[in-house]
């Protein structure tokens, strides 16, 4: 029979890894996960409530916790193994949030998880019956083993989050169209813009949200270089296919036009700029698609029609750098259409490229203090 004093202690342990269970999983679902849940809900979801990710968290933990409790009722983990009985939980929270891009063609069947979820039920039951045979001893000394039974049921609780975690890895690049749509959907866009704005691995769609999120506010012509472009014209634009949140759709509502098919991007963006009600941000898109295909000549030539370069105050940065850079190429006129305080800064960038022989050391050193400039992107990008 076990002691009140050991009935109190197992108690104790009970509640401990129960109490932080429930904040890991709260915490995971809420915070963590929360864009792809709500990009699943918004797919799924057939009524007119709106997805709520701190009651979608509680009511999502609760439920793994009675499930654990329950179950646990059968396997009877207890003292130094109180932990192993969040296995099953912890596979099932896994499980609930391995979401990917998937998701907008149905979803894809994957034998993983049937392999997963056996190995798990084995290694559940297996370790039950053996630790039944072992956890009938009484213990001894109490005061000791309680910081015993303690830690070493917090550091299995670890272990088990971090392979929840690894188990629920996914795609990165969707995790961060997600989060992008999530704040769209608030209207925080300034949020939005900033979703792993230093990320060197951007996917299509996630360049492509950027720039209609920059287009949005105006924004383009000031800031589309201050984020990697590794898609060049085609990043202004998302993927046919719907795999992401902010789709063509959004785009082409934005613009007031659709491409043809098979109409290439910068065609596409050059016939809705020239449509006499486009605004500033359409024609923005298509000197963007210039600059971002290295068409330095074409830009220079269309500026005037949507710009006064007249007045250089009013361009927006970038379209002021690839002028100086166009102008600074062809030894011509057009470098005074840049300010004095760029006409500085172009200096310190050719002094810098000057400092280094190797394409690549110089690319590399160069990105540092002006890879959120026109010049790197026109001179480097793509070596």
């Amino acid at each position: 029979m076990k002691s009140a004093r050991e009935k109190r202690l197992f108690r104790m342990v009970r509640i401990v890894c129960a109490i932080v269970f429930v904040v890991f999983a709260y915490t995971f679902l809420s915070l963590y996960k929360a864009p792809l849940l709500e990009i699943a809900y918004d797919l799924t979801a057939t009524g007119k409530l709106q997805y709520d990710e701190n009651i979608t968290a509680a009511v999502l933990t609760f439920v793994l916790l009675l499930l654990t409790l329950w179950l646990n009722k059968f396997a009877k983990f207890s003292r130094e193994w109180e932990a192993l009985a969040y296995l099953p939980a912890c596979t099932l929270l896994a499980f609930t949030t391995d979401i990917d891009r998937t998701i907008y063609t149905g979803g894809e069947f994957t034998w993983s998880w049937v392999w997963i979820g056996s190995i798990v039920a084995v290694v559940y039951m297996f370790a039950s019956w053996v630790l039944q045979r072992v956890l009938f001893m009484r213990i001894k000394d109490i005061t000791r083993a309680a910081n015993r039974i303690m830690w070493r049921n917090l550091l299995l609780l670890s272990l088990l989050f971090c392979y929840t975690g690894m188990l629920s890895g996914g795609d990165e690049n969707f995790k961060h169209e997600a989060m992008v749509y999530h704040y769209v959907k608030r209207g925080d866009y300034e949020k939005a813009k900033k979703v792993a704005c230093r990320s060197l691995a951007a996917s299509q769609q996630l360049t492509a949200a950027r720039a209609y999120l920059l287009a949005h506010d105006g924004e383009l012509g000031e800031s589309l270089f201050t984020y990697p472009q590794y898609f060049g014209v085609e990043g202004l634009l998302p993927t046919a296919e719907a795999t992401s949140p902010i789709n063509m759709d959004t785009v082409c509502n934005f613009v007031k036009a659709k491409p043809a098919k098979n109409e290439k991007a910068i065609a596409f963006l050059q016939r809705a700029s020239a449509v006499d009600t486009a605004d500033v941000a359409v024609k923005d898109y298509y000197l963007s698609a210039l600059l971002l295909d290295k068409r330095l000549d074409e830009f220079v030539d269309s500026l005037p029609v949507h710009y006064n370069i007249a007045d250089v105050s009013s361009l927006p940065r970038h379209f002021k750098e690839a002028l100086l850079l166009h102008g600074k190429m062809n030894d011509a006129s057009d470098a005074q259409f840049a300010d004095a305080e760029l006409e500085k800064r172009y200096a310190e960038f050719v002094a810098l490229e000057r400092e280094h022989k190797d394409l690549l050391v110089r690319s590399n050193y160069v990105r540092k203090s002006f890879g959120d400039t026109y010049w790197w992107y026109y001179l480097y990008s793509g070596n």
